[in-house]
């Protein structure tokens, strides 16, 4: 049989920058061999390097990444370090876990069409192929709709209708799951077991979508693969998971007594690119959650999640309704320095050079501290959350990035914290670990996800997004 996937004694460190030292290799003596048509998935924690192994198969490590390469790579039959990522473009795709990294164009339609433009597609086949890529993955609505302007599972759906428009051979998938719904993680399911292609899904958490669905099962750890049967991958990443990450943490014994209250909240939020696309707008007949509380918030790609979040967090104005702490009514910066709102991107929320500069910038914002007891109060908050304080968060991965913005609201101490998928990107253990922290120091806290399996073992209550309506529901359904 004819192999798709080709490493032998892959390694890769990334380059040192400044003053830093010498950082240690991410990849380790790599091997592995993959048969065409083969569906491979490769378990790895945050930081094992899942995201770096996905760009160096389409040649965009090193090549927009400084680091130092080490060994061979055949795609396809094709030695990859004599090929641009561009040449590589109709024998494998990249599904990047953060679609920020990928999306280029101002329109939803332009997005897919631009790469089959590019490999000069003929322009009645390439309209079809634009369409049906839309069609499939829910989006022809929004075809004229800025990306910009679509929410985190859409513009997962858009980059999977990008790769399927292009139908590659081989799929290398970093995370494609995250941040989609049950109804679009079906079919993405559906996709890679129906495709004559070899398909390579690196994930962070084992879904259950995953079991009994790969013919090959792989353990991405130390820098290094290993390949095994099913069960004996899962279980040593548990045991890996348990092992990095310490065990949920019992409630503390006094809480503070705050809640946060929501009555007849109507929300509307346009899309600027369409000036005729009929304003999204949700309603919240009532919303509440107290000190030490865990609430999950579902509903669909697109549903408004992240738009409620946006107004509970004074980020966004409201149109009628009220918001009330503690029985009294607030608004704009009175819910900012209450309310606080981890990004479905941690990006979003991430701008200083290193860790240590983002955890002090925190502190400087609350309360003037000496300096001794200002580093003291960062250190032990990065060992809380495993972050080296000299990181440059630019070059942390996924995972490592949105443990910073826990830390971050750690520090800041909000009464009332929403995640936004906080599940995905990083593993349960970690997103166990994460709440547990930050209701150690009482707040109450909203989780939005996609995982019904997370929320019921996670949450007390749920509220669900159902046609624009936001109402109370049974956890995890």
């Amino acid at each position: 049989m004819k192999t798709a996937v080709d490493i032998a004694d892959l390694s890769f460190t990334y380059r040192r920058y400044g003053g830093q030292a010498q950082p240690d290799p991410v990849l380790r003596a790599v091997t592995l061999s993959l048969p065409e048509g083969s569906k491979t998935l490769v378990l790895g924690a945050p930081d094992s390097g899942k995201s770096t192994l996905s760009k160096i198969l389409c040649s965009l490590v090193p090549r927009h990444f400084d680091g130092d390469l080490g060994g061979a790579i055949r795609i396809d039959g094709t030695d990859i370090s004599t090929c641009t990522p561009w040449e590589l473009m109709t024998r494998v795709t990249l599904v990047a876990q953060n679609p920020q990294e990928q999306l280029l164009m101002t329109t939803c339609a332009d997005e897919v069409a631009f790469p089959l433009e590019s490999l000069g597609i003929e322009r009645t086949a390439l309209v079809d192929t634009v369409h049906n890529a839309l069609q499939r993955w829910g989006l022809y609505s929004m075809a004229q709709v800025n990306p910009q302007e679509i929410s985190g599972g859409e513009r997962k759906r858009l980059l999977l209708a990008v790769t399927e428009a292009i139908d590659a051979p081989i799929w290398i998938m970093d995370e494609p799951f995250d941040d989609l719904d049950e109804q679009w993680r079906q079919l993405l399911l559906s996709r890679i077991l129906g495709k004559k292609g070899t398909v390579v899904v690196f994930a962070s958490r084992y879904l259950d979508e995953f079991r009994g669905n790969f013919d090959t099962y792989c353990h991405l750890f130390g820098g290094n693969i290993v390949r095994k049967s099913e069960e004996e991958i899962v279980v040593e990443f548990d045991r890996e998971c348990e092992l990095q990450f310490a065990p949920m943490q019992e409630e503390p014994a006094e809480l503070p007594n705050h809640e946060l209250h929501c009555t007849n909240l109507s929300i509307v939020h346009p899309r600027r690119s369409v000036s005729s696309d009929q304003p999204f707008s949700l309603s919240v007949p009532e919303f509440n959650i107290a000190s030490g509380e865990v609430v999950a918030l579902v509903g669909p790609n697109g549903a408004g999640k992240s738009t409620l979040s946006r107004v509970l967090c004074g980020l966004d104005p409201l149109v009628e309704g009220s918001i009330t702490i503690d029985g009294s009514a607030i608004a704009g910066k009175g819910l900012q320095t209450r309310v606080g709102y981890l990004f479905q991107n941690p990006d979003y929320g991430i701008f200083l050079p290193t860790v240590r500069d983002e955890l002090g910038w925190s502190l400087r914002q609350i309360r003037r501290l000496g300096t001794e007891e200002r580093e003291q109060m960062v250190r032990s908050c990065a060992r809380l959350f495993h972050l080296d304080l000299d990181d440059n968060p630019t070059m942390m991965g996924y995972g490592a990035r949105k443990q910073l913005q826990a830390a971050v609201y750690y520090l800041l101490d909000r009464p009332f914290v929403i995640i936004d998928e906080l599940d995905s990107g990083v593993t349960y253990a970690a997103a166990f670990e994460i709440v547990s922290l930050l209701r150690k120091n009482g707040a109450a806290i909203v989780i939005i996800t996609h995982d019904r399996s997370f929320a019921r073992n996670i949450a007390q209550r749920q509220y669900t997004i159902t046609n624009g309506v936001v109402s109370p529901s049974e956890v995890g359904v």
